[in-house]
């Protein structure tokens, strides 16, 4: 008894550990530095690059001015049409993640998502053109959606009841 109550806390020991490697690895924790430091890697001994900021915000503005002049050379009333800003809008969010990655910021960020988020207020903002008003469906339907479930509950219910009575057939 002992000797399972042993294997048991080990193996839960393992279990914890494993998850604590996978959860460094997968964090972002080796992409973030807060106080501006150089980080050194101890595997490499490689000084670690810093996320400029600055520069980031500069390059996701090329990536935009471009997106904009691409759709101020359409007509407006084809902007909400995504079918056809589909490429300049993939060639945009290319454009912000390949930027970011090279000036060592990771993507996405705050500062690049309030950037595109800008950027729909701009241009999206008035796509749509009705406002969508929800309604309860009929009241026909209603009832048939609120009693099947009950239904089928009974039924299951009384079948599990009536099966567990007959011994017989499960033996």
């Amino acid at each position: 008894m002992e000797k399972d109550v042993f294997l048991l806390v080990q193996l839960l020991a393992l279990a914890v550990w494993g998850n604590s490697l996978l959860t460094s690895s997968l964090s972002a924790k080796n992409n973030t530095n807060l106080h501006n430091q150089p980080q050194t890697s101890q595997s490499e001994g490689k000084t670690k690059r810093i996320c400029n900021e600055t520069l980031m915000l500069e390059v996701v503005h090329l990536c935009g001015y471009h997106f904009e002049s691409q759709l101020n050379r359409m007509n407006s009333s084809d902007w909400c049409n995504f079918t056809l800003i589909a490429g300049y809008y993939d060639i945009f969010s290319e454009c912000t993640e390949s930027l970011t990655e090279k000036v060592d910021c990771f993507w996405p960020n705050p500062q690049v998502e309030n950037y595109v988020i800008n950027i729909h207020k701009l241009f999206f903002s008035n796509c749509t053109l009705e406002m969508i008003i929800f309604q309860d469906p009929p009241d026909k339907i209603l009832i048939i959606l609120i009693t099947v479930p009950i239904l089928l509950t009974i039924v299951m219910i009384a079948l599990v009841v009536w099966c567990s009575k007959r011994n017989d057939i499960l033996v």
